[in-house]
């Protein structure tokens, strides 16, 4: 790899480099992340790896984050990319659209949270451009960078780890903000190679200092230069202005220094460089340092009020002392620490001024309130309303696109004003509703919490009310939440028919959640009572999903698909954004599969999915929800990508219940599969949650998950004590929803080891479940197979094989086949016995639920029957047949030259659920790229 400048003392650095870019060129994805102090030479290095990367052709897209510029949504990404309204290229001018607030083909505001959408836009376009030929995207001081850009990065390297991609970012050491350490840790974890750049040994450094004096420096030179502490850059600007000085002395090939003075930092050197310039090069110097590291002459001229030709005239005498350069028609800092120096040399009180100056003539001119909020941060002090109103407007215009930003533009309006003021409880409240926006729960109810504990402002009351019990139903705060509900409604001439309703929702959802799913369903009923007597759609939309959500977890599964089928057609009807960000579609689509409507279901969550490919609402939920059918149906090979990719969503979207329920799944197919190491690595990030008094609401799948690894590893006893105590937890709650998950496995087990009378409980509980809902196949199932293995009955087990066939489900299906099984060949019914274990092996045969399909054959061995491997679904471990379904559509589509988005909305899948199918699809094939797979599927269609 080339070494541009002299780079001294990077070999090691720039061979890892240089083997990236190689790979790259052959389409091997990877990132790389260089830190080290400022001045070490992260650009540098970055430098070799572009011009390295332009000689082997590769497409390079480049970009800088610039201080000030933490409140621009997506600056340094924007920048990389080009993305821009005013782009020749429709596709980057759409997510300019975007990026100005307004939605793809339309001229007004987008409404709800399109950050999520942006991210993926920006994901599809970068994929578009592998999918041409190779790409280098490099992001460079991710320490300046907004929220919205450092989330863009992590996506990209996440969705694209088989693109032919190269992601090279680069930050300083320290300070780093929370989400860049958080960057950082990911982009680790999933394989980055991080450069962590070291001081230069002395040697190094004298080395630096005879590129830069074009001989040797003496004794007394090389002494002094070991104050630069290993920096480069501070070497080099000792040597130039030792140089510039005249303090240099030449004897042959040797050069030594003539003084023992020399400053104390590069930043002292700078500060005595100021001192030649004259006062109005200074001033405007000053100024410049004060807009940015990076910024345009016009502005200077417009902050100044000069004449751009007078601007001109007197930086040239900073361009003549080296302290700026020109890039892209741009007045740039030779280096950031070159800007550091002058911009803290301006008295802290000149540079607030001048930093309110700053944004007020650039808004005036018309810039974005956005680009200019860091300078009302900066430069505003206690007591400005002017700027206050300035940071609200642009809190709401960051609000949809970058919803972290909008906090800290609200946090900082907060802080302006003076407690008492007349606009602070407003101001409180806007920050409320920002940190829910953004995810911050805790904070917002604690916010809201203490403004309504003091005197204020009534027009606050209402909406600090309604967005503290959202915050509150979001932590499961359930007690909390009802006291705050309870107390609105003794003032009810204070709330407005929706504000109630959506308050009564949220408490139904708490209640549910937290365990009573009976007061919940009050709850819902009180606010569909109130929604409908108002005439009010979006509403009752609210309260009916609510209502379906509390009946469902008691088990009442026919009635919960009355509510959300209603509910789903009142939003269709419905215009009313309030009913955002609900998913009336995704909600039906679990009505129907509670109800073994499962065709129907999955129809109505690939509906759910059109819309959630725009938004980033219950795209987790949605996801898990379509892998979970998969999971259901025995459609394993898919429901493993599918799973993987909700949890990884659920993981970036916050929500750990989805998390563990992802995991769970996944340790099932595990121990189906006989995989039990890879089980026991998965159930060991949820076992915790099964300790302790208060049990998660889906504690019953993560139970029978690891109920199943225990008693496929022989420990029944703890298993049966699992699967007991969610059991009991559950049914003081009178929540049946995971009957059909934990009573099968927990009968069987009370039997076994001698709890015939727990055993009984169970299927009595289970029988007057069943009376609930009389219509869902499953349901009926359970209950005549529970109570069957109970009595030894093998008639009531027959008649609940016959109900379980009507639902596609495995689970169900071949665990009544072998639990009927089992009491058939106890009565000496042997041949029946031996067919419907055929039928249950069958199941798991195409399932690959290997250890489970041991399991029956082996019990058809004890009846005399040797099973071969019949049905198997097995495929070859390589060629295109090998393949599953999905992913020789997946590989069809990426052959076509579709990106990865691409697929996904046109499979109803996931972009992360894509790369899942790709590794498999790579490894099968055994090849390394997009190319060399579009080559495979080519041959084999010919």
């Amino acid at each position: 790899m080339p070494s541009p400048g002299g780079l001294v003392g990077r070999e090691a650095e720039l061979a890892l480099a240089a083997a990236a870019v190689r790979d790259l060129s052959e389409g091997r994805a990877s990132t790389l992340v260089i830190e080290g102090e400022a001045g070490i030479g992260k650009t540098r290095l970055v430098d070799c790896v572009i011009e390295d990367a332009r000689s082997r052709g590769i497409t390079v897209y480049g970009g800088q984050a610039h201080p000030f510029e933490r409140t621009r949504p997506f600056g340094v990404v924007a920048a990389a990319l080009s993305l821009s309204r005013r782009s020749p290229d429709p596709r980057r001018a759409a997510i300019g659209e975007l990026l100005d607030g307004r939605a793809l083909g339309m001229s007004a505001p987008a409404t709800g949270d399109i950050q999520y959408r942006v991210v993926e836009e920006i994901v599809d376009l970068v994929d578009s451009a592998c999918s041409e030929g190779p790409v280098l995207l490099v992001a460079e001081d991710l320490h300046w960078a907004d929220s919205a850009s450092l989330l863009t990065i992590l996506s990209v390297a996440r969705q694209l780890p088989l693109a032919a991609l190269l992601v090279v970012v680069t930050a300083r050491s320290s300070p780093r903000s929370a989400q860049l350490e958080l960057l950082l840790a990911d982009l680790a974890a999933g394989g980055a190679h991080t450069l962590h750049l070291q001081p230069l040994s002395p040697d190094e450094v004298a080395a630096v200092a005879r590129d830069a004096l074009g001989a040797s420096p003496g004794p007394t030179l090389t002494a002094m230069l070991t104050k630069a502490g290993g920096n480069p850059l501070w070497a080099v600007a000792m040597v130039h202005s030792l140089l510039d000085d005249g303090r240099l002395r030449r004897t042959g090939d040797i050069i030594d220094v003539t003084t023992s003075e020399l400053p104390a930092s590069l930043s002292d050197l700078v500060v005595r460089r100021l001192r030649d310039l004259p006062p109005a090069a200074l001033e405007l110097l000053q100024v410049t340092a004060v807009l940015g590291d990076s910024v345009s002459l016009r502005d200077v001229a417009a902050v100044t009020r000069q004449p751009p030709a007078e601007v001109v005239r007197h930086l040239s005498y900073a361009f003549d002392a080296q302290l700026l350069d020109e890039a892209d028609e741009r007045v740039v800092f030779r280096h950031q620490l070159v800007h550091d120096a002058i911009y803290q040399h301006v008295p802290p009180a000149a540079r607030r001024l001048l930093h309110r100056e700053a944004a007020v003539v650039l808004m005036a001119g018309g810039a974005d309130r956005l680009d200019v909020a860091d300078h009302l941060i900066l430069g505003a002090e206690r007591g400005d309303e002017q700027a206050v109103a300035w940071l609200r407007d642009a809190a709401r215009e960051a609000s949809a696109r970058a919803p972290s930003v909008a906090v800290e533009l609200m946090r900082r309006a907060d802080a302006l004003l003076p407690r008492g003021h007349r606009e602070a409880d407003l101001v409180s409240a806007e920050l409320v509703q920002a940190l829910l926006r953004a995810g911050q729960p805790a904070e917002a109810s604690d916010r809201a919490q203490a403004v309504l504990a003091r005197p204020h402002a009534i027009e606050v009351h209402t909406p600090l009310r309604v967005a503290l019990v959202g915050a509150l139903a979001l932590q499961n705060r359930a007690a909390e939440l009802s006291a705050v509900v309870q107390s609105s409604f003794a003032d009810p001439a204070l709330l407005q028919p929706s504000d109630r309703v959506l308050m009564l929702a949220q408490q139904s959802w708490a209640l549910t959640y937290t365990g009573d799913p009976r007061a919940g369903e009050a709850s819902a009923g009180q606010g569909l009572a109130i929604a409908e007597q108002a005439s009010d759609p979006a509403m009752t939309v609210w309260a009916l999903t609510a209502l379906m959500v509390a009946v469902g977890r008691q088990g009442r599964f026919g009635e919960a698909l009355i509510h959300a089928r209603r509910a789903s057609l009142l939003a269709e009807d419905s215009p009313d954004t309030r009913s955002l960000p609900l998913r009336p579609k995704l909600f039906l689509g679990l009505a129907l599969f509670d109800c073994d409507l499962v065709g129907e279901a999955r129809a109505a969550y690939r509906a759910a999915l059109d819309d959630e490919f725009g938004a980033g609402w219950w795209l987790s939920e949605t996801l898990m929800a379509d892998a979970q059918a998969s999971f259901a149906l025995g459609e394993w090979d898919d429901a493993v990508p599918g799973l993987i990719a909700g949890g990884r969503t659920a993981l970036e979207k916050g929500n750990p219940l989805l998390v563990s329920q992802s995991l769970a799944y996944r340790a099932i197919i595990a121990t189906g599969v006989g995989d039990h190491r890879t089980a026991g690595e998965l159930t060991a990030g949820i076992a915790a949650s099964l300790d302790g008094d208060q049990l998660s609401y889906n504690a019953g799948v993560l139970a029978f998950a690891v109920a199943g690894l225990r008693v496929a590893q022989g420990d029944h006893q703890s298993a049966f004590d699992l699967l007991l105590r969610c059991w009991r937890f559950d049914a003081a709650r009178e929540s049946r929803y995971y009957h059909r998950c934990l009573a099968p496995d927990l009968v069987r087990l009370g039997l076994e080891l001698g709890h015939r009378d727990v055993a009984a409980e169970v299927a009595g509980a289970v029988a007057d479940g069943a009376a609930l809902a009389p219509d869902v196949p499953t349901v009926q199932s359970l209950a005549l197979r529970c109570q069957g293995m109970v009595d030894g009955d093998a008639e009531p087990m027959l008649h609940a094989v016959s109900l379980a066939r009507q639902a596609p489900l495995l689970v169900e299906h071949a665990g009544a086949c072998e639990d009927a099984a089992r009491v058939l060949a106890r009565g000496g019914r042997r041949d029946e016995a031996a067919t419907l274990l055929t039928e249950a092996l069958e199941r798991y045969e195409q399932a690959g639920a290997d250890a489970w399909a041991g399991r029956v054959r082996a019990r058809l061995r004890e009846l005399g029957i040797r099973p071969g491997l019949r049905g198997s679904r097995h495929r070859p471990v390589g060629g295109w047949e090998s393949l599953t379904t999905t992913e020789q559509a997946v590989s069809r589509l990426v052959a076509e030259g579709l990106t990865n988005g691409a697929v996904a909305r046109r499979l109803y899948i996931s972009p992360h659920t894509v790369n899942t199918h790709l590794r498999h699809v790579f490894v099968k094939l055994g090849v390394s790229n997009r190319v060399a797979l579009a080559t495979a599927v080519h041959h084999t269609i010919e």
